[in-house]
């Protein structure tokens, strides 16, 4: 039997590994949070996907993006995403959300994101003069994370959103062991956000220390959309990873054309590592 000393302890150590998170949470943002776009086909968008993988989302909170009377579709990716971490931070969290914003037009991000979150989470909104580069964007979002004191980083993009703590519950610990967490989002495949799958082929998401991810190679510069994730995971073994579904923790819905995630970058393709520089 314990005695109540060693228990008092022992609940204060697990108080203060999932009850109490220094985090500096990462977003490299343009244009996404007040955007107008066409509907799309699933079945058409999806069908490289295994039979069966598309199924009932999970979650009985909805949150679909707004369908206009034409037809088309309103997207604010960016405002839901905050207004979600709003709901699921817990009293003794000591969060940062950083915003790298690449002059954005379709809002004033500053404006927004501080009415938002004031009062409620610290924000940092940064704007960078130049092109758009996603890795540029969450490398210096990590330098201001530094500069603040943060201990742990969550590199998050601006289209996902939250239902619940669990998922940063789960990187604590995670990353009181010295791992990397990447986490698996359950992804919309309608606007109605009543359908999707689980996606587990991609890496852009990762909780990490803070002393980690300065001895890495770090984000890479990236003049189109895509394979900085994969650089950035290449940085790790496979023991230093712990990859897991969460429930709570969704992708939002939003076209998957080439078009709409180019739409920001110099270069309009999907052109791989020749896409990819080195940060300073």
């Amino acid at each position: 039997m314990k005695d109540r000393g060693t228990e008092h302890w022992s609940l204060r150590y697990k108080y203060n590994i999932y009850y109490r998170m220094d985090l500096a949470i990462c977003i490299s943002v343009k244009n996404r949070s007040n955007l107008i776009v066409n509907q799309e086909d699933p079945n058409v968008t999806y069908k490289h996907l295994e039979k069966g993988k598309i199924i009932g989302s999970e979650s009985d909170l909805y949150f679909p993006p707004t369908l206009n009377r034409d037809g088309t579709i309103t997207l604010n990716l960016l405002p839901k995403l905050l207004m979600s971490l709003i709901s699921v931070k817990r009293p003794l969290d000591n969060w940062t959300i950083i915003i790298v914003d690449f002059e954005s037009t379709d809002v004033n991000v500053e404006l927004m994101a501080n009415g938002i979150l004031g009062g409620h989470i610290p924000c940092v909104v940064h704007t960078e003069s130049s092109i758009f580069s996603r890795g540029t964007g969450l490398h210096i979002a990590a330098k201001i994370a530094k500069s603040l004191e943060h201990k742990s980083l969550f590199f998050c993009d601006a289209d996902m959103y939250f239902t619940r703590s669990r998922i940063f519950e789960k990187a604590q610990l995670a990353l009181s062991k010295n791992k990397i967490y990447y986490p698996i989002c359950f992804s919309f495949t309608q606007c109605d956000h009543l359908k999707g799958f689980w996606r587990d082929t991609g890496y852009g998401m990762l909780f990490i220390k803070t002393e980690q991810y300065f001895s890495t190679e770090k984000w890479k510069h990236n003049i189109s959309w895509g394979e900085e994730d994969n650089e950035m995971r290449n940085n790790f073994k496979e023991d230093q990873i712990i990859r897991e579904k969460i429930s709570g923790y969704y992708h939002q819905w939003h076209p998957e054309s080439i078009v709409f995630k180019t739409q920001e970058y110099p270069i309009k393709s999907y052109v791989g590592k020749n896409a990819i520089l080195k940060n300073t």
